[in-house]
């Protein structure tokens, strides 16, 4: 046996567990065989590593090509990174290269090696272990038609998230150097039993079993509450399912009365990351592993990449197609790269789909005429991503979240005309480098401010935007709503999770456009390119700033 293939050998197989077939050990020996002895340990580690971090890690018979992609993969990262520690060497020798947009012989095909988009049907599923103290991933793949019980068991995966990020909160950690006292303990709601009347601080969610009363539950009771009189609360839009914290008094009719009601203490993304580490990955895609420092340089300093974020756009209005053609010929005739990707949300149609059949055959026109708008833009067609979000408007499935793609019947030609054009569920991850992006379609302003049952705290400071905000990062979830308001897939409930809070979150909706910074969370409403003022927004990750636009 060769020196290489013993060395493949012990490290692949012994040290991580791989196997590799015929085809992928061939070609593992041929990447290896220029390099010198000392370094082949360490390169061949490197490239198990960087497998198991951008495969299922339950792939472990390596085939060619899986292996052959992260090894592409690694080969371009360090002649990305090479290339901008040229740039700034130069650059700070006095050289005329400066550091930032498309370096050297760094392209926009290049960096879309590191965006990757996530299928809310493909999105891991990690559960909390309290025993443990600690995440699992589960790999049992969920059911779509999911039976009764993963209703229950999604909404405790929601409180135990919830639970064990407030614990970690300064202020319900007791110190060994502070008084009996100085620190917030969450009483259970079946040990209220057994205590007399009294002030107590309950974590549960709002819910109502008999019409006209709320009641809090958590997972090992129930209980009745008042919510008249004089409440202390706390920023957010307070709706049935959200899970909140209930500070009030016990009274001896066995009843709550709520004298201060705020959402679930937040967390920052840095925080949540540092208590489990990169290596438990929320999100799905690729994990940044020991690469995060490269990642971050490449990120930080590629100040041409940009994202256009396109909502409601309506392919059966003429005026919007025109514009739409006007906002293509702007990003294509500037002398910068072109956008990494344009995101387009839905709704494509300005009426909602029927499914009669009266709208089979206009709406797949509407398609094939965004296919030939595109396509007289080459530059774009050929190099940018498209990524198309549905909206609740949009065929099939509107109803329930998360839903799936818009069917290939009527993407044939775009799909065909441009083999970039990606098309994903609602909602769906899109992670670039080392951030993480989550794309969000639905009037969630009005369904929250509609099923709100205390009125939120009249702040002047506070916009109803912040509230919603607040809400949905508070929570970790995309729609923390009753199934009347919104139905869920339960079995796929995870994939509505924020946790950890994502860098930018995209909440397109009908709603006014805005700008929302909440612990360190980035949340955007693009607003409705189909609406008077044709709205849309660029979000620069290198930078992690967005610029409000318009077609005029």
């Amino acid at each position: 046996m060769s020196s290489s293939k013993t060395q493949i050998y012990r490290i692949l197989t012994k040290k991580h567990g791989l196997t590799l077939k015929t085809e992928a050990l061939k070609y593992l020996e041929n990447v290896v065989a220029e390099l010198p002895n000392e370094q082949l340990a360490e390169t061949l580690d490197y490239i198990a590593l960087s497998y198991t971090q951008q495969q299922d890690t339950r792939k472990l018979l390596v085939d060619r090509a899986s292996l052959e992609e992260v090894v592409q993969n690694i080969f371009r990262k360090s002649a990305i990174n090479q290339a901008l520690e040229n740039a700034v060497s130069a650059s700070s020798n006095g050289g005329s290269e400066a550091v930032g947009g498309m370096v050297g012989d760094i392209s926009i095909e290049d960096i879309a090696g590191y965006l990757h988009v996530i299928d809310a049907f493909s999105t891991p599923r990690w559960k909390w272990r309290p025993d443990a103290k600690q995440f699992m991933r589960s790999h049992e793949k969920p059911r779509l038609l999911a039976p009764p019980a993963a209703k229950a068991l999604a909404f405790r995966d929601r409180y135990d998230t919830l639970k064990q990020r407030i614990l970690r909160n300064d202020a319900f950690r007791p110190s060994t150097f502070t008084r009996t006292g100085d620190h917030f303990e969450i009483t259970s709601i079946k040990n209220l039993q057994g205590h007399k009347p009294g002030s107590f601080l309950l974590l549960g969610m709002l819910t109502t079993i008999e019409e006209g009363k709320y009641h809090l539950e958590d997972p090992d009771g129930l209980i009745e509450i008042h919510l008249n009189g004089k409440i202390d609360k706390g920023v957010g839009l307070f709706c049935l399912n959200c899970f909140v914290l209930a500070e009030g008094l016990y009274t001896e009719d066995r009843i709550f009365k709520v004298r201060t009601l705020g959402m679930p203490l937040p967390e920052t993304r840095q925080k949540s990351l540092s208590a489990f580490g990169h290596n438990v990955n929320f999100f799905g895609g690729p994990s940044a592993g020991d690469d995060q420092m490269v990642l971050e340089n490449i990120e930080v300093n590629m100040t041409d990449v940009i994202f256009v974020i396109v909502s409601d756009v309506w392919l059966d209005q003429p005026r919007v197609v025109m514009k739409l053609r006007r906002l293509f010929e702007g990003f294509s005739s500037t002398s910068s790269a072109p956008p990494l990707a344009f995101i387009l949300i839905g709704n494509f149609m300005s009426i909602p789909y029927l499914y009669e059949g009266q709208h089979h055959e206009p709406y797949k026109q509407c398609f094939n005429t965004l296919a030939d708008l595109i396509s007289d833009f080459r530059d774009l067609a050929q190099t940018s991503r498209f990524i198309f979000v549905p909206g609740p408007q949009d065929p099939w499935g509107a109803k329930t979240l998360p839903r799936p793609s818009i069917p290939k019947y009527y993407t044939e030609r775009i799909r065909s005309k441009l083999p970039r054009a990606i098309f994903m569920s609602n909602p769906c991850r899109i992670k670039y480098c080392t951030q993480e992006i989550v794309i969000f379609r639905d009037d969630i302003v009005k369904r929250m401010r509609r099923g709100s049952i205390v009125p939120p705290r009249e702040d002047v400071d506070v916009s109803l935007e912040r509230h919603l905000v607040a809400t949905l990062i508070d929570q970790a979830h995309l729609c923390p709503l009753p199934p009347a308001a919104r139905p869920t897939y339960w079995g796929y409930d995870h994939a509505l999770r924020l946790y950890p809070q994502p860098h930018l979150l995209v909440l397109a909706d009908k709603h006014e456009s805005y700008s929302v910074d909440y612990e360190g969370c980035k949340c955007i409403n693009p607003g409705s390119f189909g609406g008077a003022e044709f709205e849309f927004m660029v979000y620069h990750p290198a930078t992690k700033s967005c610029q409000a636009s318009k077609i005029t």
